[in-house]
């Protein structure tokens, strides 16, 4: 499988992770790393978790309030959002691959 992050996502990503680093030093490198692990967890088994009517899907994130939604087409992951569980749900409902 390969791997494709929507520009907002990787925003999302890079944003969280300056955040958790200025709430406490090493933080945001720990945000990253979970986030890695999640991406990875994604492409090791990707039809594990459950698709909604459009075919999106959604891995809870360890240790962070934050799920990575994402689709898949054909060989490829489509990381749609990296976002967080209780602020502004939904938001990311309109992108698409």
């Amino acid at each position: 499988m390969n791997l494709h992050l929507h520009p907002e996502a990787s925003y999302e990503m890079a944003k969280s992770a300056v955040y958790y680093d200025e709430q406490s030093t090493g933080l945001g490198e720990k945000f990253l790393a979970e986030i890695e692990r999640s991406l990875s967890m994604i492409l090791e088994n990707p039809y594990i978790w459950a698709a909604d009517k459009k075919g999106r899907r959604k891995y809870r994130v360890r240790r962070f309030p934050y799920q990575v939604i994402y689709r898949i087409h054909y060989e490829t992951v489509y990381i749609l959002a990296i976002a967080h569980t209780k602020r502004y749900p939904g938001y990311w409902e309109n992108r698409d691959i």
